[in-house]
């Protein structure tokens, strides 16, 4: 064998390591300072979900804060009838209700955002049932009306906030919505009772019980008796009853 025909050989045998050392480095080293440089579960990183949470979270708003927040807000609206009865935490927000004082009726319920702290009207019976504190057609914030005297044309100068005759006397009576209400819980939510009612212009909110606990909220329209649970509050977690 000459020279020539060996110097082949040998160069031949040396790009064989140099790509089978490439192929090693490729496939088992890059994964490893990959991983390294990747979030660990739980953390946030560009490419990663943080683990959920249950509970109070540090970074987001306290019970407290809500109960702060809803109460400036009633206050900013300029009703001095008007007052923050509770203020529960939900797994997806926070839930406020507000009462007239003279009457102790129900005015409107608000979810306020757990991490923002910005105000809603509560998406369910507050919006679409409500028959005296409604939403103009703007949607902004502000909204709510005190009556029939306040508030009450929306953006293009339309009543859009009024949905009947502002009464707390309602086709459907208290009796006959806790039934539907207990209809509803029993064929849905086994185990859970109605528990507290407060009856709101237009229609009822109750409290769901699991046992002796506090477990979500269900409303019934007062004229026609349909039944909304509030699922999209979350799971419950805890309560704060004002005055």
């Amino acid at each position: 064998m000459n020279t020539k025909k060996i110097i082949i050989i040998i160069t031949v045998a040396v790009i064989a390591a140099i790509l089978v050392t490439a192929s090693a480095f490729a496939f088992l080293i890059l994964p490893m300072i990959n991983n390294s440089n990747t979030a660990s579960p739980g953390t946030s990183g560009i490419g990663t979900q943080a683990t959920p949470t249950t509970g109070t979270t540090t970074t987001g708003l306290t019970i407290n804060d809500a109960a702060t927040t809803a109460q400036n807000y009633v206050t900013g609206l300029g009703n001095t009838n008007l007052a923050v009865k509770e203020v529960d935490q939900y797994s997806n927000c926070f839930y406020a209700q507000v009462v007239e004082k003279d009457t102790g009726a129900g005015a409107f319920e608000l979810t306020i955002n757990s991490t923002t702290g910005a105000v809603s009207a509560e998406q369910g019976a507050m919006m679409n049932w409500n028959t005296k504190y409604g939403i103009t057609s703007s949607g902004m914030m502000g909204y709510l009306t005190t009556g029939t005297n306040a508030g009450m044309m929306g953006t293009g100068g339309m009543m859009s906030w009024l949905r009947g005759t502002p009464s707390t006397t309602m086709t459907v009576t208290m009796d006959q919505a806790k039934t539907n209400a207990q209809q509803f819980l029993t064929t849905n939510y086994p185990g859970t009772t109605i528990g507290q009612a407060t009856i709101f212009y237009g229609y009822y909110m109750m409290q769901v019980l699991k046992g002796a606990s506090y477990y979500g909220m269900i409303t019934v329209n007062g004229q026609t008796g349909q039944v909304l649970y509030c699922s999209w509050l979350g799971n419950y977690m805890q309560r704060m009853v004002i005055g």
